[in-house]
């Protein structure tokens, strides 16, 4: 479901409000985005610390860098966001190093929003507080590991955060959390955006530098609301902080175009680039610069000016109020119209003459007509020779290239891949023979871009073959579960032999479809989801998984809601809700459980907890225990679980696993490890770090008797196989390469394996499963 997000910017330095927030820059995918980037909302919000000066178009400059930077990296969506945080990180720390002799520094403070239809995944670099203020309560998303900032060593410290949004659910974004707005953060009681921001900007008085984010539906666009200062508030002057030069002084430049006084609405074209500097030689007056927050410095402009060089001239020159004549055009400007003027010209030219040559040469054809005889055509008919005849020519063009020049660029291309292919199966070294493979591959593609064979097609077969070989690379044939669409966007998915149960996450429900030997059908009659059961409301549902077929509930599925209630459900069967007994800090929010044994994990991270809970004749009646000991690692940032005989994964919302081993013995208490350390034995990655390129969102533990640990890339669509015990990785399973992959290009949501070894996988609302998974 696309939601519209809306900004409201929390600006006030000394007691003034102010209308723009430098720094906050939202951007929407421009047309040529990188793969795995054409659907990807991002909100970019910098803020700068230091004794080094700094204009509000240097922030835009640094904010738009880090959206180009994102939108050209492919890949996992935490990889591009890295790699927008590395990019920053070079500018300020280059800049800090030109300036050191000076004593001039800069650092910055980043939090970085990627919206994914309905996820939004946060990184946070330096102390950057972010307050998820949702229906179901308040989480405080912050963490130690982001480090200082920005500019201060050469990589970028983050952390990772993700929330799913629904409509009506509101992000604050800030560097400084005032004691203030305790209280009101922690209260997610339902209130609108702008007396949400009012109530925040009237419980202090002091300088503040945040953003309030609300979701909504809508179609996935962005609007930044722009509260107007109040008539009688001037800016005042700043005389700690340094003004640059009028050499230095760039012209304020908006992140995006306003659309009307309050509010600009951000169309999903392309995110905005600072203007170049224009051509023109005459530098107009700088208009004064709004003060900032004191805790944010000034940085030194992006681009050093010579000492003897002229200023820069301000892309958009600055209108002065005295001045009625309008500016003249700049030489780029002037240049551009002679060059029009000039074409039209020759168009005009051209047609004359061959008007003329249409005038003295068809006569000649007319029988009975004189050579003296004054002969004219019709303007209409001589538009139509003059653009038939281009028309003509173009054709003929295009059929010669395309007969013959396909087929030489064809045929250069096969010689490269066959040279390719010679190098590869006399290579040793399996780095070298994964580029070579890599490298055939490439020229079989631009070959079968102009003609493919079935000599390219027998190459890329082998070569494909090969590589997976060295990459430990198993292909899945996968298929559609049902034909079309099941109008659920899909979250979770349990199977047995013979059943597939479905979460919507938009509505907290459970689909049904029967396996049989016909296929897949879907079951219309079957009844999980939210509501009254009996003395007990359920709420949407979080998790779901399979029970065994012979349990005491007489169901074939549960699931849990997000305080602790389980609801048990089977085709044809009534639900049944059944509360799980609350732990003595109550419940935060459930995220996920899983059963092992006898035995029901259920994994709340806001209130960093793991409860354990004994069944007696599958039910849990008894009051859980708490499974960590006096080591209890971070889990608020926790998105999955799955255990194994007392051994429990947790998988985080930013890829890195953390494992701890129970223990009920006082002299070997449990004990984590976070991050788990994952381990990579195909020799052909010795020169990459596989992991760093993937997305994990999901896993669980292959049903029995296969004890694989099975954890979903979401980006790439694959699934990774580990060893439990060693975390070693096995194998990656992935639909077929390139052309031969028929699942649509967009990330998948869920998977799972049904004990009869078929694999699942969900990409939004659609389904499909492979029967031949390992």
């Amino acid at each position: 479901m696309p939601l519209d997000l809306t900004l409201s910017p929390l600006y006030r330095i000394d007691g003034i409000e102010q209308a723009s927030l430098p720094g906050l820059f939202p951007a929407m995918p421009p047309r040529k985005s990188a793969r795995g980037r054409e659907a990807d909302k991002l909100i970019v919000f910098l803020l700068l610390n230091g004794n080094a000066s700094f204009s509000t178009g240097e922030y835009v400059q640094l904010a738009s860098r880090a959206a180009v930077t994102y939108y050209e990296t492919a890949g996992t969506l935490t990889a591009a966001l890295r790699s927008a945080a590395e990019a920053l990180n070079k500018l300020l720390l280059d800049r800090n190093l030109s300036t050191s002799g000076r004593g001039q520094y800069a650092s910055g403070l980043l939090s970085l929003v990627a919206l994914r239809n309905s996820e939004a995944t946060i990184l946070s670099s330096g102390p950057m507080h972010a307050y998820f203020l949702g229906t179901s309560g308040s989480q405080h998303l912050f963490d130690s590991l982001s480090g200082s900032g920005l500019g201060l060593g050469a990589s970028a410290p983050h952390h990772f955060s993700r929330v799913a949004l629904q409509p009506g659910d509101r992000l604050m974004i800030c560097a400084k959390i005032s004691p203030a707005w305790e209280a009101a953060l922690n209260d997610s009681s339902p209130a609108s955006l702008d007396a949400t921001r009012r109530r925040l900007m009237n419980l202090t008085t002091d300088n503040v530098n945040a953003v309030l984010i609300q979701a909504s539906e809508g179609s996935g666009a962005i609007n930044v609301i722009r509260p107007e200062p109040e008539p009688s508030q001037t800016k005042p002057s700043a005389p700690n902080i340094s003004k640059p030069s009028s050499a230095e002084t760039e012209p304020v430049a908006e992140p995006l175009s306003e659309s009307n006084p309050e509010a600009h609405l951000v169309q999903p074209s392309a995110y905005a680039i600072p203007p170049e500097p224009s051509e023109e030689t005459t530098v107009p007056a700088p208009s004064p610069e709004p003060d900032i927050l004191s805790s944010l410095p000034r940085l030194q402009p992006l681009e050093s000016t010579p000492p003897n060089a002229e200023p820069p001239v301000p892309a958009a020159p600055v209108k002065d109020s005295k001045e009625s004549a309008p500016a003249s055009p700049s030489p780029r400007a002037r240049q551009a119209a002679r060059v029009i003027v000039k074409a039209m010209q020759a168009v005009r030219q051209g047609n004359e003459r061959m008007a003329k040559g249409l005038q003295a040469f068809l006569p000649r054809l007319l029988p009975g007509v004189e050579e003296s005889t004054s002969f004219t055509l019709p303007s209409y008919v001589m538009t139509v020779i003059a653009i038939i005849i281009p028309l003509i020519v173009v054709t003929i063009a295009s059929v010669v290239y395309f007969r013959y020049g396909r087929s030489v660029q064809y045929e250069e291309y096969l010689v490269q891949a066959r040279n390719a292919h010679a190098i590869a199966v006399k290579l040793t070294d399996p780095v070298a023979q994964r580029q070579a493979w890599q490298q055939e591959l490439s020229y079989l593609n631009s070959a079968e871009s102009n003609n493919q064979t079935g000599e390219t097609q027998a190459m890329r077969q082998e070569a494909q073959t090969k590589l997976d070989q060295l990459m430990g690379i198993t292909r899945l044939q996968f298929q559609p579960v049902v034909n079309g669409s099941l109008n659920a966007q899909i979250s979770r998915m349990a199977a047995d032999e013979n059943n597939l149960y479905l979460l919507d996450a938009v509505h907290g429900n459970v689909l049904h479809l029967l396996i049989n030997s016909d296929g897949f059908q879907s079951d219309d009659s079957f009844n999980c989801g939210p509501g009254t059961y009996g003395n007990y409301t359920v709420g949407p549902l979080v998790d779901i998984l399979a029970l065994p077929t012979v349990n005491s509930m007489n169901a074939a599925m549960m699931g849990v809601d997000s305080k602790g209630t389980l609801l048990y459900c089977g085709p044809g069967k009534l639900p049944q809700a059944i509360p799980l007994p609350p732990p003595d800090t109550n419940w935060g929010r459930v995220k996920a459980f899983a059963l092992d044994g006898d035995a029901l994990y259920v994994i709340d991270p806001p209130s960093r907890a793991v409860w354990v809970y004994i069944g007696k004749s599958d039910a849990f009646v008894d009051r859980p225990f708490f499974f960590f000991g006096d080591q209890v690692p971070n889990i608020e940032n926790a998105i999955d679980m799955a255990v194994n005989s007392g051994e429990l994964f947790i998988l985080h919302a930013d890829g890195h696993l953390s494992t701890c081993s129970f223990s009920d013995l006082q002299a070997v208490p449990t004990r984590c490890s976070d991050p788990a350390a994952l381990t990579n034995p195909f020799p052909a990655y010795h020169d990459t770090d596989l992991f760093s390129q993937t997305h994990f969102t999901q896993m669980m533990l292959a049903p029995a008797p296969d004890s694989s640990l099975l954890i979903l890339d979401t980006d790439n669509q694959g699934i990774f196989r580990f060893t439990p015990l060693s975390l070693e990785l096995q194998s990656q399973l992935q639909p077929p390469a390139g052309r031969a992959n028929s699942l649509p290009s967009i990330p998948a949501s869920a998977m799972t394996e049904s004990p009869n070894h078929m694999l699942f996988l969900a990409l939004k609302d659609e389904v499909y499963f492979a029967t031949n998974s390992p």
